[in-house]
């Protein structure tokens, strides 16, 4: 198997050599795109058939896609600079956009194309030959597909992952092809133009799809629940470290992936103890789960009697309103007590029903310690 060979050349210690898996995965990707493109143009001259053309089409803009993925990963594997001190891994992304703008072009352009069709359509003969040619090019496909799959979920490439999706679509609009030419020497139809509309409706919704994906990871997608549940349970599984919440992601490209989380130490532990277990967690964890680890130490418990006394309060409070999932990092400073609480954000979006949860929270607690004030910082939980 091509992809097993092509990530067993280039593993090295800790992982994949990322750019060398996807340069080659893109060549063979090229390549093949090639080989079925010829084949469906040399039908085209033969049939004239609008949606054999708009099929060989498509996958020539798939060469595009793999080169500039060839080009894009090797630019996005610059090392860091006094201007880019993260790296330049989020072009990865910015390519993945590129390759779904010229998908999304190409089936503006023949949706018009297969409308006109329809409007004037043309009868077309098929040679017996042109149906196993068309298999052959969906095998070639579906080779691919499997190709882009197997390394894109030992890389994590986004970008090989859109190709992926790419490469299924293709299969799909090349057998609504061939059943289209089924019917067609069956039933003496004419559906040139409708299948053709059907591929480029379906090469449309593909471009969406895949430019609606990478969009969200731009503008900043969490994790998957399941990594979050990974992350906590590998933080609370070290001794003297609990309670893990306010977790926030910032992707500056797959192999850059930093997560900030929030956790508990007991209130009375040295600075060099906490720095001492929160570094050998930070470390070990960053490696096991390749990502990179920070942890914001937040005290569990207080030596001030008031603290503890707005903990049993504010438990309370919590127990009481199914929106409201849990609070921590109680702070004094002078005569105010900031405390931040988790809610329920699939519930509670409006800026007006956050607000008067805050207010009534914030008077409930002023209520009984009146000679404080208290600030309620809320924090979104999806």
């Amino acid at each position: 198997m091509f992809w097993k060979l092509i990530l067993n050349r280039n593993k090295e210690k800790g992982g994949y050599n990322r750019q060398k898996v996807t340069k080659e995965t893109s060549t063979l990707g090229l390549i093949s795109n090639l080989v079925a493109a010829v084949i469906k143009v040399i039908l085209y001259f033969f049939t004239g058939s609008i949606s054999i053309l708009s099929d060989a089409v498509n996958n020539i803009t798939d060469c595009v896609s793999s080169i500039i993925s060839i080009v894009g990963i090797k630019l996005a594997a610059k090392p860091s600079d006094s201007s880019h001190p993260y790296g330049h891994g989020r072009l990865e992304y910015l390519i993945s956009l590129i390759v779904s703008g010229i998908v999304l072009t190409v089936g503006f352009q023949f949706l018009r194309a297969s409308i006109k069709r329809i409007i004037k359509p043309v009868a077309l003969m098929y040679p017996s030959y042109t149906v196993i040619v068309l298999i052959v090019t969906v095998l070639i496909k579906i080779w691919q597909a499997n190709l882009y799959n197997k390394v894109s979920a030992a890389i994590e490439s986004g970008t090989l992952k859109a190709l992926e999706k790419d490469s299924l679509s293709d299969v799909l609009i090349t057998s609504v092809v061939l059943i289209s030419i089924a019917i067609e020497k069956t039933f003496e139809v004419t559906l040139d133009g409708y299948v053709g509309l059907v591929v480029a409706l379906f090469i449309l919704y593909t471009a969406i799809d895949l430019i609606n994906e990478t969009i969200s990871i731009i503008l900043g997608k969490g994790l998957p629940m399941e990594t979050v549940y990974e992350i906590k349970a590998k933080v609370n599984s070290y001794e003297g470290i609990s309670n893990v919440h306010n977790i926030r992601v910032t992707d500056f490209g797959p192999e850059n992936v930093i997560v900030i989380i929030d956790a508990g130490l007991n209130y009375d532990m040295t600075l060099e103890e906490v720095h001492n277990i929160v570094d050998k967690v930070e470390r070990e964890v960053s490696e096991l789960l390749d990502i990179t680890l920070i942890i914001h130490p937040d005290p569990l418990g207080s030596s001030e009697d008031i603290i503890n006394h707005v903990e049993r309060e504010i438990a309370k409070i919590v127990r009481s309103n199914l929106n409201i999932y849990s609070f921590h990092d109680i702070v004094l400073h002078g005569d105010t007590i900031y405390i931040d609480v988790d809610y329920n954000a699939e519930t509670i979006k409006a800026k007006e029903e956050k607000d008067r949860i805050k207010k009534i929270m914030e008077d409930k607690l002023e209520e009984i310690f009146s000679e404080y004030k208290f600030s309620i910082i809320l924090n979104p939980i999806f």
